[in-house]
């Protein structure tokens, strides 16, 4: 198993809302997560090939994880903000704080403040 997957490691304070879709990280799993009000509210991940995973998922307090189905998924919790899932190739896992029921929809967010497009001149 390689490393960890950090969700939102290093975000600026300013960026409150931040959506990611379908990022894949290392091991071949998709990640998409929401931010909203300075705080993770879910994180998804899916298996590409079928493999184990440690989450970093910056969740307040205790989480559950759910398969796409909604039914509880086996997981170790090996640190505080850290689990590890076992996902066959397809099988995803949603991660949200307990008794949260967010809508896991990925919308666009809007900017907070003014900014040039990436890659275009100012």
């Amino acid at each position: 198993m390689g490393g960890t997957i950090r969700v939102f490691p290093a975000l600026p304070a300013a960026w409150r809302e931040l959506t990611v879709h379908d990022f894949r990280t290392q091991g071949a799993f998709l990640l998409s997560a929401v931010r909203e009000e300075g705080r993770t509210r879910w994180v998804r991940l899916t298996s590409e090939a079928g493999a184990p995973c440690v989450v970093r998922h910056g969740i307040d307090g205790p989480v559950e994880i759910r398969d796409r189905n909604g039914r509880p998924l086996a997981h170790e919790e090996p640190a505080d903000g850290t689990v590890r899932i076992r996902l066959g190739k397809g099988e995803s896992a949603l991660i949200t704080a307990r008794g949260d029921r967010p809508d896991p929809t990925v919308r666009p967010v809007t900017a907070n403040e003014p900014a040039p497009r990436w890659g275009l001149p100012a």
